[in-house]
């Protein structure tokens, strides 16, 4: 286990460590192709992770590239739909991207998975993972991510919920005082609106750039499942681990997320995740003192 262990966080720090090159993005083909790379390795590396014995590493390999590729196009096309949101200022746009997302996050976690493309859907909503079985009989499940749940205390610890932009986005909305203008812990969002007043952005503007930052994360949950069967071997030696797996998610990629950020931090000149989020946002003006 410790073997596999190690070898799944060389792997994911393969991923995550983003080119030392200038990552502005200059086209939708750029950044579609981006998305279904990520998209791609997570699900193929991912396959082959969790492939059964009997399974032929290639087939399976390729199976799950080829999925994760699918799941990356979806979660780019979510982002081209926040992008009409911060020009058209219409929240009608927000939950079809929230939709659109969430079903690329599933096709990739489906791939990593090792499961058939479609296996399994879900949804999140803050710390609520709502999950739809489709085959055989139709079952819907309901877990909650404590990683998840962990950011939504926090984000209680530094303002209030803004119930109405909650409601609007699908995505637990804050607002929270003084610096920094907007953040993304996760796949919640707190905004400043004391400080907003200091810059020339929207508020759509703001929010737009944090719903990449969420969807950049929900579309890299699938790393979650590079963890599945250590996690297994753990919860079944333990009395409550059948009804851990039934009732809990563990998101964790939460904790791999800040690696990356920790890369694509202002020390590291690629700053690939800034760079996306303010392409589909059109924040072009950028500022280590704006939305992050």
């Amino acid at each position: 286990m410790s073997k596999q262990f190690c070898l799944i966080l060389l792997l994911i720090t393969g991923i995550l460590t983003p080119p030392r090159a200038n990552a502005q993005f200059n086209s939708d083909t750029q950044a579609g192709l981006y998305n279904i790379g990520i998209g791609s390795l997570v699900g193929g590396i991912g396959a082959v992770i969790n492939k059964k014995p009997d399974q032929k590493m290639g087939k399976v390999f390729l199976k799950g590239f080829a999925q994760g590729a699918l799941g990356g196009y979806f979660v780019f096309e979510s982002k081209r739909l926040v992008r009409q949101f911060v020009l058209t200022n219409e929240y009608g746009y927000v939950w079809p991207s929230k939709i659109v997302n969430a079903t690329g996050a599933s096709i990739i976690e489906n791939a990593a998975s090792n499961q058939n493309l479609w296996e399994e859907w879900h949804i999140n909503i803050g710390f609520n993972r709502i999950e739809v079985f489709p085959e055989k009989r139709f079952k819907v499940a309901y877990k909650i991510m404590p990683f998840a749940l962990g950011n939504t205390i926090y984000g209680f610890t530094q303002g209030r919920l803004n119930i109405d932009k909650s409601i609007k986005t699908g995505n637990f909305v804050f607002k929270s005082s003084g610096f920094p203008l907007g953040i993304a812990p996760g796949n919640i969002t707190m905004i400043s609106e004391e400080e907003l007043k200091q810059y020339p952005y929207s508020y759509e503007e703001v929010l737009s750039h944090e719903l990449i930052h969420i969807y950049q994360y929900e579309g890299g949950l699938g790393m979650s499942a590079f963890f599945d069967k250590p996690v297994d071997k753990f919860l079944k030696k333990r009395k409550w681990g059948s009804w851990y797996q039934k009732y809990v998610y563990t998101d964790f990629y939460y904790p791999i997320s800040g690696h990356l950020v920790y890369l694509d931090s202002e020390y590291n000149s690629s700053r690939i995740i800034e760079g996306e989020a303010y392409y589909y946002t059109w924040l072009k003006d950028y500022s280590p003192f704006g939305p992050e």
